[in-house]
C-alpha cells in the first residue's frame, strides 16, 4: 500500500512532474525571484519547515532566518519541509535583521494585532500582494514575519513601507506562522501571474534609509535637540511616518544628505574655531 507521503514524493520529484500532476498548470512568474521571506526569531523548527513548503508551492525560494532556534538537526524541520528541503538547505541564517534586509528596497511587515495609531495603518494581504507583485518586477522586496509568540515590535513595523494583515472572521484562533506565510505567498503568487506594470520609482534600500535616520539623529544630538522625555524611539517612529508619505529614492537620500553633511561640516569648523579661541 502506498501512503500519501510516498505519492507526494513521486509526483513532486521534478518541476515537470509537478506541472503534469496539478489540475491547474501555471508558469512560475519571474518576479518571484526578487521576493524574500524573512522570519524574525522563529521558535519552532516545524514552523520553519512548514514555511519552506508553503513558499515553494507558491514559487518563492528566498528564505532568511534571523536568530532562529536551532533547526537543521531537528527532525520536525525536514518532515514539515517535505518536498521543499532545497529551500531549507539554501536558506540564509543571520544574526540581526539588518543583515536580512541587505539589498532590499521595499519592506512589508505583517501583523495580526491592532497597532499604535502613529504607525501606518494595516492593509489586507490581497491588497498588499498587488503592490509586492508590481514592485518586484524590477526591485527587491521582502515580507517580514515576527516571532510566533510576540510578532513584530513597533520599531520593526515602523521600518516597513507597508504593514499587512490577513482579515479574519474572529479574533481567535490566530493564524499559525506557516499558515500566515501560506496566505501571503498565495496572494502574491496570484497577483504575479497577471500582467503587472513596472513600478515607476526606484526605492532606496531599507538599510540605506535607516542609516539616513541615524545621521539625522546624530545631527540633532550635536545641536542639543532632544525629544520629549528623551524618547528617541517614539520620535523616530514619527520621523519615519513623515518620510513614508513619499517613497524615498536613492537620489532623495543623496539630496537630503547634502543638507546634513553641509551642516555637520559647518559645526565641525565652528567647534575648531572655538577650540582655538579657548587655547588663546
Amino acid at each position: 500500500m502506498t501512503n500519501s507521503l510516498d505519492t507526494d514524493t513521486q509526483t513532486t520529484s521534478t518541476d515537470e512532474g509537478l506541472n503534469g500532476f496539478r489540475a491547474i498548470q501555471v508558469d512560475v512568474p519571474e518576479n518571484l525571484k526578487e521576493i524574500r521571506v524573512i522570519l524574525f526569531e522563529p521558535r519552532e523548527p516545524g514552523n520553519i519547515g512548514s514555511v519552506a513548503r508553503a513558499m515553494k508551492g507558491m514559487g518563492l525560494s528566498q528564505l532568511y532566518l534571523v536568530n532562529p532556534v536551532p533547526f537543521r538537526d531537528a527532525k520536525a524541520t525536514w518532515y514539515m519541509a517535505h518536498g521543499a528541503t532545497d529551500v531549507i538547505e539554501n536558506c540564509q541564517v543571520v544574526d540581526v535583521l539588518e543583515e536580512a534586509l541587505e539589498g532590499i528596497q521595499y519592506l512589508v511587515g505583517t501583523t495580526h494585532r491592532k497597532r499604535d495609531e502613529r504607525l501606518a495603518p494595516c492593509v489586507p494581504a490581497r491588497q498588499v500582494a498587488q503592490k509586492i507583485a508590481a514592485i518586484s518586477q524590477n526591485q527587491r522586496v521582502a515580507v517580514l514575519f515576527g516571532r510566533e509568540d510576540f510578532g513584530l515590535s513597533s520599531h520593526q513595523i515602523s521600518m516597513c513601507h507597508l504593514t499587512a494583515s490577513v482579515p479574519m472572521a474572529t479574533k481567535n484562533p490566530s493564524l499559525n506562522l506557516a499558515q500566515a506565510v501560506q496566505v501571503f505567498a498565495y496572494e502574491i503568487f496570484l497577483a504575479s501571474v497577471t500582467e503587472m506594470p513596472t513600478e515607476e520609482y526606484e526605492y532606496a534600500e531599507v538599510n540605506e534609509i535607516e542609516a539616513f535616520y541615524g545621521r539625522v539623529t546624530n545631527l540633532l544630538n550635536t545641536v542639543g535637540v532632544t525629544p520629549y522625555n528623551h524618547d528617541w524611539e517614539t520620535y523616530l517612529r514619527s520621523l519615519r511616518r513623515v518620510f513614508s508619505r513619499t517613497r524615498l529614492e536613492t537620489r532623495d537620500i543623496a539630496t537630503l544628505d547634502m543638507i546634513f553633511s553641509t551642516t555637520n561640516r559647518y559645526i565641525d569648523r565652528l567647534e575648531k574655531r572655538l577650540d582655538g579661541q579657548d587655547e588663546l
